[in-house]
């Protein structure tokens, strides 16, 4: 029985490709970058890795978000990083 397929995005900051469940997505919409946990809202669509803060930097989101990077790097740390477990 053939495995089911598993599809695979990019890290826009790392570039890592890894399955798409494992990468939170960020939707451009009018009034800026939006955190997409469903991976169902419309518009432009990026991955950024959830387990890797940094990912979360302006700088390498600015590939994505452009002028609005600074605003989705703090909106991603803010979320992100009560998740994160801490380093004993």
């Amino acid at each position: 029985m053939p495995s089911k397929h598993v599809p695979v995005r990019q890290c826009v900051a790392c570039r890592t490709r890894r399955p798409k469940r494992e990468l939170l997505r960020i939707v451009l919409g009018e009034a800026g970058p939006i955190i997409d946990p469903t991976g169902r809202r419309p518009g432009r669509g990026a991955y950024v890795c959830p387990d890797n803060p940094d990912c979360w930097s302006e700088k390498k989101l600015r590939r994505f978000a452009g002028a609005k990077a600074a605003e989705l790097s703090q909106a991603l740390r803010m979320l992100l990083e009560g998740l994160l477990p801490k380093p004993s």
